[in-house]
């Protein structure tokens, strides 16, 4: 009984002020363009944040020429993106099964071929955290776990002919 009387008052106060107000029913419509666009817009930028987040990549080094006697020094190349940090960046140089160097910054090589093996650790941006030092607000950065990328290629240093001098 209540029920009957709640539904009816409800549906009554609805329709008059529908006539005395002077306003449509509404109805489900689709979103205006705007509405629509703003939330594509918010969807690609937050794909697209994503996507851009913590890139390393690994160049190749190029190959080297020397004059003989001399030695060419050759160094990780890396390319690192907006949201993520280098912790360290290490060669390993192997020559016919003989491992020359590992895990050294920079590499001096003479003629000859090479694998080098390039790694790389870094850290990715998790978040950034708003906190407050002395009364001031100051950003935090929070970083993930150390992460590895390696690459391995054959570099060539050759001996330097007389002919580009």
């Amino acid at each position: 009984m209540k029920n009957r009387i709640g539904r009816t008052a409800a549906a009554i106060i609805a329709a008059s002020s529908l006539v005395l107000g002077g306003a449509t029913v509404a109805t489900a419509a689709p979103a205006p363009k705007s509405v629509a666009a703003t939330a594509h817009k918010a969807q690609s930028k937050a794909q697209s944040k994503a996507q851009s987040k913590a890139t390393v990549v690994i160049r190749d080094i190029k190959n080297k020429t020397v004059d003989a006697g001399k030695l060419a020094t050759i160094s990780p190349k890396v390319k690192v993106g907006k949201q993520a940090k280098v912790v360290s960046k290490t060669l390993t140089v192997v020559q016919d099964g003989t491992t020359l160097v590992d895990g050294k910054k920079k590499a001096k090589l003479g003629v000859g071929t090479y694998e080098v093996t390039t790694t790389v650790e870094y850290r990715s941006l998790v978040k950034q955290v708003v906190v407050k030092v002395k009364g001031k607000k100051a950003k935090k950065n929070i970083w993930s776990k150390i992460q590895t990328e390696s690459k391995t290629q054959t570099l060539v240093v050759a001996l330097d002919s007389d002919d580009n001098k």
